[in-house]
């Protein structure tokens, strides 16, 4: 992707000016209270150098010290060169690190955790808060998939669990568990010495320091032995306006959705006339009486920016193998402010593949291919999760932590 090679080249400049000159830049800064023999001392120095942390005004590093919400975005802010076009109200002094990471998707949350819609919002009070690993976690996991794009992990063998690899998983915030799995697996965090992770632990500015580092640069990463990296097919004749999205600046991307660089969502079908299509599409249904399938057609509405995309990806459903049969569908609504507002989102099967907020219990269907047997469950390797990521899109079963929705797909990378 454009945007990750971009981030690429000025992380490789910012690093080579770092230690062409390291009389002036890096070993310049000390801290007596930091030692060479320190497992974090290449991370804290490396952020250092380029000012991305910095010490005390006594000149003391102070590691074991936690991190506030505040210090923790204005982080990551920085490294993952995320801003913000908005005009600050003088709120707080990381408002702008948190107005950049919201408008950019990186603190959204589903409903249950408070009225701004996200991890934290922005006072005085949340942003001085110390942050905990589990929030740590969250952050980073989005900003893994909402800035950087990576693929997803899952564990190598099938009938593995990441209780083998995170003493305290069985007694983890749901909340949360998602995020921390894939931050576990891509080799950011290793956990304590008895590799529990203590996510209600606040973050010290050390651990602060190496996960920073660990999502910037690869390379420093801990590889594992137990996960693997889920990779899939794309097709490079088409490109989809999911794709597009990932490298358009907030301005562009509202201006080709809405035609207005402030409008974030459609109120209303009459709010969005000029800017959706109906479609229809082919699909597979399945008689439950005799249990033969047989093509019918499906018909919803979406952006029209994502027309084509839609249509490849149905087509390529209906023509695979698997003949995944589609008993409901759902497109365009204009109940929330999210990507089904914004008709770039698609419900399948809404009984059989439901939603649930981990924070709130609330559940909308009966099951899915985790607690039930259906023909109309969509799981992770199937035909339908493979044809929506051909083309950019997620799907809510395998990108979010706060919640599941294991029937909603969008053109966010995290399926949200």
């Amino acid at each position: 992707m454009k945007k990750r090679l971009q981030r690429a080249v000025v992380l490789v400049i910012m690093l080579a000016t770092l230690f062409q000159a390291p009389a002036a830049a890096y070993q310049a800064i000390t801290f007596p209270d930091v030692n060479t023999t320190d497992w974090f001392v290449d991370d804290v120095y490396k952020l250092v150098g380029l000012g991305v942390i910095s010490g005390y005004p006594d000149g003391t590093f102070k590691a074991d010290n936690t991190l506030t919400r505040g210090e923790f975005i204005k982080m990551l802010a920085m490294i993952a060169e995320i801003w913000s076009d908005k005009v600050p109200k003088g709120i707080h002094w990381a408002e702008s690190d948190w107005n950049a990471l919201n408008d950019n998707g990186i603190l959204e949350v589903s409903t249950g955790y408070n009225s701004s819609g996200t991890l934290f919002p922005c006072t005085v009070a949340a942003l001085d808060k110390p942050i905990t690993r589990y929030e740590m976690a969250y952050l980073i996991n989005a900003v893994l998939y909402l800035r950087y794009y990576e693929n997803q992990m899952a564990l190598k063998d099938s009938t593995d669990s990441y209780a083998n690899h995170i003493a305290d998983y069985n007694t983890m915030d749901q909340s949360y568990r998602g995020a921390v799995e894939q931050v576990y697996s891509k080799g950011i965090l290793t956990g304590y010495p008895d590799t529990s992770f203590q996510g209600d632990n606040n973050l010290k500015r050390s651990e602060a320091a190496a996960v920073i580092v660990r999502l910037a640069w690869s390379k420093e990463r801990i590889a594992n032995n137990w996960s693997v990296e889920q990779a899939y097919e794309t097709d490079p004749t088409f490109t989809s306006f999911a794709f597009q999205y990932r490298t358009m600046t907030n301005g562009e991307r509202r201006m080709a959705l809405f035609g207005n660089p402030n409008k974030t969502y459609f109120t209303s079908a009459t709010d969005a006339a000029n800017y959706m299509v109906s479609i229809s599409v082919p699909i597979w249904k399945l008689n439950e009486s005799t249990g033969q399938k047989y093509s019918s057609t499906a018909y919803l509405t979406v952006h029209k920016l994502v027309e084509k995309e839609v249509k490849a990806i149905f087509n390529d459903i209906f023509n695979s193998p698997e003949k995944f049969p589609i008993k409901s569908i759902g497109g365009a609504r204009y109940s929330d402010t999210m990507r089904h507002s914004w008709g770039c989102a698609i419900d399948i099967n809404p009984n059989e593949n439901y939603y649930i907020n981990y924070k709130t219990g609330a559940v909308v269907g009966s099951f899915c291919y985790k607690n039930g047997v259906s023909p109309y469950c969509i799981t992770p390797n199937s035909s339908v999760v493979k044809a929506f990521a051909k083309y950019g899109w997620g799907w809510g079963g395998s990108g979010w932590s706060t919640a599941a929705d294991y029937m909603h797909f969008s053109i966010l990378a995290t399926g949200g």
